[in-house]
């Protein structure tokens, strides 16, 4: 993938190796779908079309990422908050020191 003329693939390698590891902590919950993403912020996109999928990874602008996560998906508002904490629980922030 190339932003800005450079090869920037290790960036939907990062994703692929995050979406990896929510699928693992969701493991036993394969009616789950976990997708990556990439959104660019400052990016010039066109007038039409625009994004597109690098393997099986999103790369779009944060307009398109917001309409894409409001959309109704397969899970209710209750299962999704349980799978928040589930992965809250998975993935604690990391506590730095001062």
């Amino acid at each position: 993938m190339l932003v800005g003329g450079r090869d920037r693939t290790n960036l939907v390698d990062g994703v692929d190796k995050q979406v990896g590891l929510v699928r693992a902590a969701l493991a036993d919950e394969p009616d789950v779908p976990v997708r990556g993403m990439l959104c660019f912020i400052d990016a010039d996109w066109p007038v039409i079309g625009g994004d597109f999928m690098v393997r099986d990874v999103g790369v779009l602008w944060p307009k398109k990422l917001a309409k894409l996560l409001a959309a109704p998906g397969p899970l209710a508002a209750d299962r999704i908050a349980e799978l928040q904490w589930r992965l809250h629980e998975a993935f604690p922030r990391s506590k730095h020191a001062s």
